[in-house]
């Protein structure tokens, strides 16, 4: 019998590189909670300081594997493998210091916990999180930012160098228009989209103290507005704050990082819109459609009192970012089909959020359009264009076919969580918010409630959707194949 080839043959030079660099930054992250809880409330010491430990010498472990060897020419099987196993890896290690400070009952909740954190999905398992030691609110927010700016670099960086189809499958290209990068080089493109997250960071605190939040809250809000994900420091999120001038400041921050940062990157170097212009166009309108309705049907002395109110809970659900003011279950029937639709919308590609994203619709949109043609005319030559852009039969196809896998994921997770006990609108909002990484749901998972009463089961189903949507579907199944296995 032949010896199968070591682990060391299976996962390639830059899986090992993308799993280092995650757990520095998770020991880096872990280390900086330790201090914050010995210099404030003093609790959670231990569980974060082991944790720093273990990040440290799992990363240093790594380290060895590869340090100073030369990386062979990446392909797309590594960009696969590199982005699969470094999400579940750093999603799984996240939940490893909520377990150990008992804020979290078992197991599950704490995987919940740090997927959510990881993927920017920013569900909670928590009931209360006013009064949670301060580390492990800080540790929430930051694994939101390291999950956010880790996508960004891993579409940047990663993706471009992994071939054609893992480039396709990492970075939900439905457009040949998105094979645009912000610079020739990855390293480049690598460092000015970091550098224009890090801008996007700063400047959300620093909106955000002139508004009269504490800085120990604009901090976290920052981190978790910057990267889509939503967690916050107060049970009751931004509705916490009681302010108008804070809740315009995040609608702009949450819109703002639904913008492609290729976009940016062409605002900054004054090169115009270029082909964005159309996706941008529709992102904006749909958010302020939905956010106009929801105004205008809520119903209910919870009713959202102005327009702006709308479209704070539409640009927060759009974009996945989360964060609530009040409980849009209470609205109605008709604002809960619009919460369900702006849930499954998603932003533009290229930014930090989850979801179908709104190209994805545009192409899916197109190719409707051109079949009901070709059925009118058989003989005709139809081309899907968006922005003017001819885009290819192959992107068409990815569309449908992400949104069948889509559908099949959110029928398995909604009769998982039926299965759990919920009721039918909880157990389907509860995996569609999960699917497409953006928290709330409706129902008994709604805005204003928490996942803590999902059993185990249905809170690791979810924590698996959850790494569904952020990489794209295929990018979590490809590692449950054979052939991403065989030693190179």
């Amino acid at each position: 019998m032949p010896r199968r080839p070591r682990i060391g043959a299976r996962i390639g030079p830059l899986t090992r590189r993308a799993l280092t660099a995650g757990f520095v930054a998770l020991a880096v992250a872990a280390l900086v909670c330790t201090i914050t809880a010995l210099v404030s409330d003093g609790r959670s010491v231990g569980a974060f300081a082991s944790a720093t430990v273990v990040a440290g010498l799992l990363a240093a472990g790594l380290r060895s594997t590869w340090g100073g060897r030369a990386m062979p020419p990446p392909t797309g099987r590594d960009g696969l493998m590199a982005a699969g196993l470094t999400w579940v890896a750093t999603s799984l290690f996240a939940s490893v210091p909520l377990y150990l400070s008992g804020s979290f009952p078992g197991v599950a909740a704490a995987i919940f916990e740090g997927t959510s954190g990881i993927t920017t999905t920013g569900a909670t398992a928590l009931v209360e999180v006013d009064g949670q030691p301060n580390a492990v609110l800080l540790w929430r927010s930051m694994t939101h930012w390291i999950g956010g700016i880790g996508i960004v670099v891993l579409l940047v960086a990663i993706a471009p160098a992994a071939g054609g189809a893992a480039r396709r499958v990492l970075l939900g290209e439905t457009s040949r228009a998105q094979e645009e990068t912000v610079a020739p080089q990855m390293i480049d493109t690598a460092r000015i989209t970091a550098g224009i997250y890090l801008t996007v960071t700063a400047v959300a605190f620093v909106l955000l103290l002139i508004t009269g939040v504490t800085p120990w809250d604009a901090v976290n809000h920052a981190m978790s507005v910057a990267s889509t994900g939503g967690f916050s420091t107060h049970t009751a999120s931004a509705g916490a704050f009681e302010s108008t001038p804070t809740e315009i400041v995040l609608t702009l921050l949450m819109l703002a990082s639904g913008v492609s940062y290729v976009l940016w990157w062409r605002l900054i170097t004054r090169r115009g819109l270029g082909v964005h212009a159309t996706e941008l166009r529709a992102f904006v309108v749909f958010v302020v459609a939905i956010g106009v309705l929801l105004a205008l049907s809520a119903q209910g002395s919870e009713a959202p009192g102005t327009i702006f109110d709308g479209i704070f809970t539409a640009a927060s659900i759009t974009t996945g970012t989360g964060f609530t003011t009040a409980d849009p279950d209470a609205w109605g029937e008709e604002a809960r089909l619009l919460v369900l639709i702006a849930t499954a919308s998603g932003a533009m590609v290229g930014s930090t959020t989850g979801g179908f994203k709104v190209r994805r619709w545009l192409t899916i949109g197109g190719g409707i359009r051109s079949e009901i043609q070709r059925q009118i005319a058989p003989q005709r030559v139809v081309v899907v264009r968006i922005g003017g852009r001819p885009v290819s039969d192959d992107a068409v196809r990815a569309a449908f076919g992400f949104m069948a896998v889509a559908s099949v994921a959110l029928v398995f997770g909604t009769g998982l969580l039926a299965a759990c006990g919920l009721d039918l609108l909880s157990a389907f909002s509860g995996a569609l918010a999960c699917l497409f990484n953006v928290g709330p749901a409706l129902g008994s998972l709604g805005g204003v409630e928490s996942y803590a009463e999902v059993p185990d089961a249905g809170l690791l189903g979810l924590s698996a959707l959850m790494l569904l949507g952020r990489l794209e579907l295929f990018t979590i199944l490809a590692l449950f194949t054979r052939g991403l296995w065989r030693a190179r």
